[in-house]
């Protein structure tokens, strides 16, 4: 098995694994004030500490959650909600993450003005269009920082120097999913305010996630009860899974960049009428590639056959029959995102020339058939 779909979700780690079963052997309530609950609130400090010591931040901006979706939504939400009165326009890109994109559809509903960023063909927000578009109300702007279909990188910096040129009211919010770990991020240094990431893209369980707040962002909780965590997400504390997330980003090894580019040439060298979604500035995890003349759907399902495991795009969005928004405002032509295909690369080594002689073979035997 070659598993090429690493955006979606990757393996957990050992070390990972290893910190769930601990913790779960660890039953305590971290809430508990006898020996059991002290053990677990450590185990929670620990990875707390990890986590903080790959963005650069004090521990106590880190907030946990069940993933990435509830931090983007309590980011974005909670911020919006809570700052009302100060501000009722928001800010964000046409290609931002599902989890992102509906918060803003839903506070359009609930009376705020929102605008929608353009990207150029490589993906990558307008500046200019993003400066002439913060105004003396801008309350939020929340673009990512690596798209999850394409890898495109953000600039980060450059966006948050146009906010603080244009306003002092305005924060930054990114979607850091698919760039923690991966890519150098630092809050501080590059100037976001609050920032979302998810475990199970860099090998920890599915269903823990965690939020960076800066100190002094108020953000209305979502999750209200017995006050957990300074009372901003109440609930009894994921443990095992927190527990996991600390271990596999304080173990997570980035891969080399020669795998993406690797793959990359062999593909456009070995197969005719391919076009290269993901250029520019990019991760080096995330390759979209479009195969014309054929619907991404068919050659998928043709490489799981053979033990290779890609996708067609967001998993978050793989059950809704419309074409990729992301693809779309890069201004790629219905063809080209038909036969879209995201290659998202993990720890795991495999042979490149097999595989895309695999893929070659694939996709000229589906070209036949079409024609």
């Amino acid at each position: 098995m070659v598993y090429l779909d690493n955006a979606s979700t990757t393996k957990p780690c050992k070390q990972a694994i290893e910190a769930a079963m601990g913790a779960m052997e660890n039953f305590g309530n971290p809430s508990s004030m006898h020996k059991l609950g002290i053990v677990a609130e450590k185990i929670i400090d620990e990875a707390k500490i990890s986590i903080s010591k790959v963005l650069g931040v004090d521990k106590k901006t880190i907030y946990f959650t069940s993933g990435g979706t509830e931090s983007n939504n309590t980011a974005i939400l909670g911020y919006a909600f809570a700052n009302r009165k100060r501000g009722n326009h928001l800010i964000t890109s046409k290609i931002e993450h599902p989890s992102v994109l509906e918060c803003f559809k839903l506070l359009e509903k609930e009376g705020f003005t929102v605008t929608y960023i353009n990207v150029d063909k490589y993906g990558v927000v307008d500046l200019e269009e993003l400066s002439d578009a913060i105004r003396e109300d801008t309350l939020l702007v929340s673009i990512m920082a690596v798209n999850n279909e394409t890898g495109t990188v953000q600039p980060i910096e450059k966006i948050k120097k146009i906010i603080r040129e244009k306003s002092n009211l305005c924060v930054y919010h990114s979607d850091c999913v698919q760039g923690f770990c991966k890519i150098d991020i630092n809050p501080k240094k590059m100037g976001i305010d609050m920032l979302s990431i998810s475990g199970h893209k860099i090998n920890a369980p599915k269903g823990i996630g965690a939020l960076y707040i800066s100190e002094g962002i108020h953000v209305a909780p979502w999750l209200i009860g017995g006050g957990q965590q300074k009372n901003m997400r109440s609930g009894t504390e994921n443990v095992p899974g927190i527990a996991a997330l600390g271990a596999a980003c304080g173990s997570y090894e980035r891969i080399s960049q020669e795998i993406f580019e690797n793959f990359k040439n062999k593909l456009t060298k070995k197969i005719d009428n391919v076009k290269i979604n993901s250029t520019g500035d990019n991760s080096g995890y995330i390759l979209n590639v479009s195969f014309i003349g054929i619907k991404a759907e068919i050659l998928l399902h043709s490489l799981e056959a053979k033990g290779i495991y890609v996708s067609t795009g967001s998993a978050c969005s793989t059950n809704k029959p419309m074409p990729s928004h992301v693809l779309s405002a890069m201004g790629c032509s219905d063809e080209e995102i038909k036969g879209a295909v995201r290659f998202s690369f993990g720890s795991d080594e495999f042979d490149i020339d097999t595989v895309t002689d695999i893929i070659k073979n694939e996709v000229e035997n589906i070209r036949k058939y079409v024609r």
